[in-house]
C-alpha cells in the first residue's frame, strides 16, 4: 500500500532535512576553524628573550634594567620581545613587551611562582613559552645574571698551591668591594646557591638554534665556554673581563636591535655597550666587549691545536708576568688567547692562528683599564693556560670539550 504525502508534509520534511544539513555543515566548519587556529598564529621576523636570573644579589638591578627597557622600548609589529624575570622574594614571570600607539604595553603571560632560574629546565620552559607564543624567522637570547665563565661552581678563586713561588708575579687586582670608589661587578646563572654550569646551559639550548646569544654576565667571553656553545647559535656577544653591575644599555636595546639586521644590529649593540661606559669617568670607565662568529670557532681550535703541537712549549714555562689577564684572582685563570698563542707557538703557526682569530672575533673594543686591570693587549677572547698550582681548576679544564679536542692536558681515566 503506497502512502502519499501532502504538500504541507513534503515541505515540512524538506525543511527538516535542510536544517539537519545546515547543522552538520556548521559543526564541520566549527571543527575546521578550531583545528586551524594554530595555522593563523602570526609569524614574526624576530623573537628576542631576555632571561634575567636575578634571584641573587643583583635582584634590585634587574628591576632597574627592566624599567629602562620598558620605558625606552619600541617593538615593531613583526618583532616580539619577552622578558623572563626571577627576582628575590618576587617570583618568576614571563612578560611580553609590545608597542601600541607608540606606547609600551606589558602582557604578563606566565606566573611561575617560586622557581630556580639556574636550572636548565626552567630556561627551556621560558624559551618554549616565548617561541610558542610568537614563532619567528630568527631568535635572540640575552642571558642576564652572575657569571664566572667556563669555571664550574665553587672554582672561582680557588686557593692556589705554590711549591716554591707563584708562577707569575702579577699582583692580584683585588679591591675592597665596599669602597664606594670602586663600582660593583656581576662577579652565568645564579639562583641562591645554585649555579648553571656551562654543560648544563649547552644541554638546555640543544633543542634550539639562536641567531645570537648575549651574555650580560662577567667573564663569559672565553674560548672554553664558546667552544661548547658553537653549535647553539651564529653569534656570541660577551666580555672576557667582568661587567659593571649596571649591565647592558637597556634603554637602547630595542633601538639598536630592532628591526633586527643580523651582524649590523649586534655590532650596534656592542657600540652602545662600549659607549655607555667609555663616557664615564674614573673606575666606572671600564668595559671590554666582543662579538664572535661561531662558524669559525672550530677552525680556530684546529689552528690552536697545530700551534701547541708544533710549538712544544710547556704552559708552566710561560712568563705570565708579560701575559694579559682579565680577572682579579690571586692566580689568574682568564688570559688573552692571542697573546698566549704568540708565546706558545712558532711564528708561522701563530700567524695562521691570528688570521683565523680575526675572522672569528668580528668586533672588539676595550677601555684602557678595567677598574684596576690595565688592558695592554686585547683580542676580545680569553683562554685558560694550564697550571698545576690550581689542581681543582686543572682537573675541571681537563674535562672541557676544548681540552678534549686539543688533547693538551691528558684526561684522567
Amino acid at each position: 500500500m503506497m502512502v502519499y504525502l501532502t504538500y504541507k508534509d513534503r515541505k515540512k520534511d524538506y525543511l527538516y532535512t535542510m536544517n539537519r544539513f545546515k547543522l552538520l555543515y556548521l559543526s564541520v566548519l566549527c571543527l575546521f576553524l578550531t583545528a586551524c587556529q594554530r595555522c593563523i598564529i602570526p609569524w614574526y621576523r624576530h623573537n628576542l628573550l631576555v632571561y634575567m636570573a636575578a634571584d641573587n644579589t643583583l635582584s634590585d638591578l634587574a628591576a632597574e634594567n627592566m624599567d629602562e627597557l620598558i620605558v625606552n622600548s619600541f617593538v615593531p609589529s613583526d618583532h616580539a620581545l619577552f622578558v623572563f624575570t626571577d627576582r628575590t622574594h618576587k617570583g618568576a614571570f614571563l612578560i611580553r613587551i609590545k608597542t601600541k600607539n607608540k606606547t609600551p604595553v606589558l602582557d604578563t603571560l606566565y606566573r611561575y611562582g617560586s622557581v630556580n632560574s639556574a636550572l636548565p629546565e626552567v630556561l627551556k620552559q621560558a624559551i618554549d613559552h616565548a617561541r610558542d607564543k610568537c614563532p619567528a624567522d630568527t631568535y635572540g637570547l640575552i642571558l642576564w645574571s652572575h657569571g664566572t665563565g667556563w669555571l664550574p661552581k665553587g672554582l672561582y678563586g680557588e686557593i692556589p698551591r705554590y711549591s716554591v713561588k707563584p708562577l707569575s708575579e702579577i699582583p692580584a687586582f683585588e679591591y675592597d668591594i665596599n669602597d664606594p670608589a670602586y663600582p660593583r661587578t656581576k662577579t652565568f646563572g645564579q639562583d641562591g646557591k645554585t649555579e648553571m654550569e656551562i654543560p648544563d646551559l649547552v644541554a638546555a639550548l640543544s633543542d634550539y638554534h639562536h641567531e645570537y646569544i648575549c651574555f650580560d654576565a662577567c667573564l663569559m667571553a672565553d674560548i672554553q665556554t664558546y667552544y661548547q656553545l658553537k653549535d647553539a647559535c651564529d653569534y656570541i656577544l660577551g666580555s672576557p673581563a667582568e661587567i659593571i653591575d649596571t649591565g647592558y644599555p637597556y634603554d637602547r636595546l630595542t633601538s639598536v636591535l630592532f628591526p633586527y639586521r643580523g651582524q649590523t644590529s649586534l655590532t650596534a649593540l656592542c657600540d652602545a655597550y662600549f659607549n655607555k661606559y667609555d663616557s664615564k669617568t674614573g673606575y666606572n670607565r671600564s668595559a671590554t666587549i666582543s662579538l664572535v662568529r661561531t662558524e669559525h670557532i672550530q677552525g680556530l681550535a684546529r689552528a690552536f691545536k697545530t700551534l701547541i703541537k708544533n710549538g712544544g712549549m710547556d704552559p708552566q714555562e710561560i712568563d705570565r708576568s708579560e701575559l694579559q689577564t682579565y680577572d682579579r684572582l690571586t692566580e689568574h685563570v682568564f688570559w688573552d688567547i692571542d697573546q698566549m698563542a704568540g708565546m706558545l707557538g712558532h711564528a708561522e703557526d701563530y700567524e695562521n692562528f691570528r688570521t683565523i682569530l680575526n675572522k672569528t672575533v668580528v668586533y672588539k673594543k676595550t677601555t684602557e683599564n678595567f677598574i684596576t686591570i690595565p688592558i695592554k693587549h686585547y683580542s676580545g677572547l680569553a683562554a685558560y693556560l694550564p697550571t698545576q698550582v690550581l689542581p681543582r681548576t686543572q682537573t675541571a679544564f681537563q674535562a672541557t670539550s676544548w681540552n678534549k679536542y686539543l688533547k693538551w692536558i691528558p684526561v684522567s681515566k
